[in-house]
């Protein structure tokens, strides 16, 4: 069903598996998150200090990766019809992301000693390559060590792997019809496990809000809330529709309330934001918003600006504040955004293009290889 009416809509375009406004929506998600850290994540390091951080685009907008979460559940659940075997999914996946968070990791050290100024603090050291590369944040605790942030932005990339890994293995163990129910249900699992842990004291329950953590459950409401308005979408059921409103309703409610209790200006905003997405796929001119070309153009960078933004633009903040005291406060991001805009263009118009190309024809020519000596 999906397939016949998207033929007629604005928003699918001729690229297999793109839907071109989506683009657009992750432009506005780190447009949102790189606006964040300029102006409110750092007040302590940055030399105009809090003076926009009440600002509530700026204050908030960390939720540009709940957006995230949201388009990246509407966009697997295709993926994984597209995609044949579990393996050849994950592999798919690590493709399109390792190549950039190789390129992002070897610059960000080669840029240490300019970039000195992290707001992160300790400065990395070999290990701290391990969990970017890999995907995985549970190596201090397998190792039993600290090992310092390379990026402290790359935790969303933890859990989108994660999400990957137990979506596909729901795909591909226990078919399609499966897949949207167990995400829903892995959500609910981590609300009802919250509250019964810290609201009613069920400490019998610990080692299992334990297990919720280690996955990161909280925030599989928003991959849920994309897998299910993909559904409804495909399939024109409003029971669909209606389980993505209570898992975006369930999701704004619990966003941060761990660390920062109930805020009604949050849920609010998360609702906002999950707002422009249902509705993208249902207006004709917001899609057209969405598919501006400045909007489709971070879009398309969004994902390597989002690994090598966060320290170095909060360094070069301070070196241009120290070097050009003349220029306005508000303005002394934009050169540094500017910069780093530029080098995530090139990472993703040319750098990633030929590192994936590179190690595609390496690992699928070793797989002929092997294939013939079995033979």
């Amino acid at each position: 069903m999906l397939e016949d009416t998207v033929k007629k809509s604005t928003f699918w375009v001729t690229q297999p598996m793109r839907i071109l406004h989506l683009d657009g929506l992750r432009g506005i998600a780190i447009i949102l998150v790189v606006l964040f850290h300029a102006y409110a994540g750092w007040p302590s390091q940055v030399p105009y200090g809090n003076t926009y951080a009440d600002v509530t685009v700026f204050k908030l907008g960390w939720l540009g990766v709940e957006l995230f979460f949201l388009v990246s559940g509407f966009v697997i659940s295709i993926t994984l019809e597209k995609t044949e075997t579990f393996s050849l999914f994950i592999y798919k996946r690590w493709l399109r992301l390792f190549p950039a968070m190789l390129i992002a990791t070897v610059l960000i050290y080669a840029t240490l000693a300019i970039f000195h100024e992290r707001p992160d603090g300790i400065p990395p050291n070999l290990l701290s390559a391990l969990p970017g590369l890999t995907f995985m944040n549970w190596w201090p605790k397998l190792l039993n060590i600290d090992i310092p942030q390379l990026e402290v932005a790359f935790w969303t990339l933890y859990i989108e792997f994660k999400f990957y890994v137990i979506a596909g293995l729901t795909y591909y163990l226990f078919g399609k019809k499966y897949l949207t129910p167990v995400l829903v249900f892995l959500f609910a699992l981590w609300v009802v496990t919250y509250g019964l842990t810290t609201q009613l004291e069920f400490h019998s329950l610990q080692l299992l809000a334990n297990i919720n953590d280690a996955l990161s459950l909280k925030h599989f409401g928003w991959f849920a809330a994309g897998s299910t308005c993909y559904r409804y979408y495909q399939t024109g059921d409003r029971k669909w529709m209606i389980t993505t409103l209570l898992l975006i309703l369930f999701s704004a409610l619990s966003v941060r309330v761990e660390t920062e209790g109930f805020n009604l200006e949050v849920t609010l905003s998360a609702l906002a934001i999950s707002a422009l997405f249902i509705l993208s796929f249902k207006l004709t001119f917001l899609q057209n918003m969405l598919q501006s070309r400045l909007l489709i153009f971070f879009g398309t960078i969004s994902y390597p600006l989002y690994l090598i933004h966060n320290n170095a633009m909060i360094s070069m903040i301070i070196k241009i504040e120290a070097s050009a005291p003349w220029l306005h406060s508000f303005l002394t991001p934009y050169p540094a955004i500017i910069v780093l805009v530029l080098a995530a263009y090139i990472i993703a118009n040319y750098l990633e293009p030929w590192l994936s190309r590179f190690f595609r024809f390496q690992i699928e020519s070793n797989i002929v290889k092997t294939k013939a000596d079995m033979s």
